[in-house]
């Protein structure tokens, strides 16, 4: 019997594993691989979410199967802030027994940071990347303008909480993910099965949009509202099997920004990955990364 919870972090994988791994295994092993917001044992509405997800409820782990998986990179804290981590460790401790195995993925935690900068700009929640990162100890329990909250942020203190818990906290560094040897000491899978299942998966997602794109979104930027047109044309594009309103479609896509870059541009001309001055991370990254390096699993 194995009731794994993978609570995050965003930007280390999660994608990889929820589309690629996660649904094999569950029919390997016949565990049930539970969508945290469409399931048969619970509802949890994602836009009502304060604090955490499992905030409403008490050992919801007796509605669940035996043998189950969920997976959720925000389950460790609300909008990946880490200034809200003990808050969600208790709801997870409220609703889970300790034998419950706890997965967390950490990376390079200037590697994360420029990662969760990109998401930002592809999500058009354009912010000038001196302006996205700050840190602020008084308003902790809310994500302020789309902004992101660096106070608390620490590796250590998020594993040794669980830890304090929980009897079996496998903690997987990102740039190890792929090789999914953490699988074995999860759910005892033999070799064999685990170097098929990494020839048969497909390890590219969320290709950030390249540095040109950024640069150019953010130079755009200082002229005009870029999140506002880009939602302004989307509410423009609806799907419709009428000849017209397809050629309107296309022509007016061509203009979404994102799709431009990561379909068009970005295929054609030599890609180049972004990176945000170290200098607008207002942590010392430097220690945060050596402190990193250190940690061995």
């Amino acid at each position: 019997m194995t009731k794994l919870l993978h609570i995050g972090l965003g930007k280390c994988g999660s994608t990889f594993l929820q589309q690629e791994i996660f649904p094999k295994l569950e029919k390997k092993i016949s565990t049930s691989y539970i969508n945290l917001f469409k399931n048969d044992f619970f509802n949890i509405k994602k836009n009502e979410i304060k604090y955490s997800a499992f905030e409403n409820f008490k050992d919801i782990e007796k509605l669940l199967p035996n043998d189950f998986i969920i997976s959720n990179e925000s389950l460790f804290s609300k909008d990946w802030e880490f200034s809200r981590i003990e808050k969600n460790f208790e709801h997870i401790r409220d609703n889970f027994s300790n034998d419950t195995v706890i997965l967390i993925i950490i990376r390079n935690p200037y590697d994360l940071l420029n990662s969760i900068y990109c998401q930002s700009i592809h999500q058009m929640e354009i912010f000038k990347p001196e302006k996205y990162f700050y840190i602020d100890d008084k308003n902790i329990n809310v994500r302020l303008s789309n902004k992101f909250n660096l106070y608390r942020f620490n590796y250590s203190k998020l594993i040794s909480l669980y830890k304090s818990y929980f009897k079996k906290v496998v903690v997987v560094k990102y740039e190890n993910v792929q090789n999914l040897n953490f699988l074995k000491d999860i759910f005892s899978l033999n070799d064999e099965y685990v170097e098929n299942l990494k020839k048969n998966t497909s390890k590219n997602y969320n290709k950030s949009i390249s540095k040109f794109g950024i640069n150019f979104i953010l130079f755009l930027n200082k002229f005009f509202d870029v999140s506002k047109s880009q939602k302004f044309i989307r509410k423009f594009i609806k799907p419709s099997n009428n000849i017209i309103f397809k050629i309107k479609n296309t022509i007016l896509s061509q203009f979404l920004l994102r799709d431009f870059f990561q379909s068009k541009f970005d295929r054609i001309v030599p890609y180049k990955k972004y990176y945000i001055n170290r200098k607008f991370i207002p942590i010392d990254i430097e220690k945060e990364i050596l402190e990193y390096n250190k940690l061995d699993f």
